[in-house]
């Protein structure tokens, strides 16, 4: 077995010291935009696109694991990506992460 069948797809994305508590950051990873969000709860990853209004989420108020998104208030849980206030029923798309000899890894390889 090899290492990368090992690890999956995780790719490291920043170092965990630029990614405190109570912050975000968008990581631009090939065509995709990543927005990594650190919360009491843990660190979440997740495209840095709302399905609903195809805005940027990077900014967005993020609060016991949600993230609403600011262009017309869409609520998705940060760890399912699952819609929590009507205002779409698409799913923002999640990757899983991880946090590895000091580094924030995302797997964006996972089917979202």
């Amino acid at each position: 077995m090899t290492q990368k069948d090992m690890d999956g797809g995780f790719k490291p994305f920043l170092p965990a010291a630029d990614l405190p508590r109570d912050s975000q950051r968008s990581v631009a990873h090939g065509f995709l935009r990543i927005l990594l969000c650190h919360t009491d709860e843990g660190i979440f990853a997740v495209l840095d696109l709302c399905p609903h209004a195809l805005q940027p989420l990077a900014g967005a108020e993020v609060s016991a694991g949600m993230i609403r998104c600011p262009k017309h208030g869409a609520l998705f849980a940060l760890a399912t990506g699952e819609p929590r206030n009507g205002v779409t029923q698409q799913r923002l798309r999640t990757f899983p992460v991880r946090v590895r000899d000091g580094q924030v890894e995302v797997d964006t390889s996972a089917p979202g």
